[in-house]
């Protein structure tokens, strides 16, 4: 059975790394290593969610080609996504190291359409339940209501 729960979670978390990179087109402001870093993290976190949507095993890992294949694996149509997998270099080498551009910066409104659309499809395939509603608040002061 789906962990209805744990995929929105997940999918919170991407939302979150989503709205931070919308805020971050700026080169000057944010180095491409951040920018990079939050949007690899988007799309693994999303990736993430798919994968426990779909009662799969979720590795703890970075790599964004083997959550591809793990959910092809799964029987799941993963083609657009494909174009995503370059952002891994963010979560594991880039996140140490300079990011040399060889021929051009980042295109971050490219990534961020990208990234918003991979968002919005898999938002979709949990079937547009608000993340917010499933996914139990992890800043709320207040415990539950008894109701006995």
């Amino acid at each position: 059975m789906p962990d209805h729960e744990g995929a929105s979670c997940l999918l919170a978390a991407a939302e979150r790394d989503l709205k931070a990179i919308s805020n971050m087109l700026d080169a000057e402001k944010f180095p491409d290593e951040i920018y990079g870093l939050l949007a690899q993290q988007s799309v693994e976190k999303a990736l993430k969610a798919w994968l426990t949507f779909c009662d799969r095993e979720v590795p703890r890992t970075h790599n964004l080609r083997l959550l591809l294949v793990l959910l092809t694996q799964a029987g799941e149509t993963v083609a657009k996504e494909w174009r995503l997998i370059d952002l891994t270099a963010f979560a594991v080498q880039f996140r140490y190291e300079a990011y040399e551009f060889a021929d051009a910066r980042l295109d971050r409104q490219a990534i961020l359409e990208q990234v918003d659309e991979l968002f919005q499809r898999v938002k979709n395939i949990l079937g547009n339940t608000a993340a917010a509603t499933l996914c139990p608040d992890q800043n709320s002061n207040t415990a539950p209501q008894s109701t006995a």
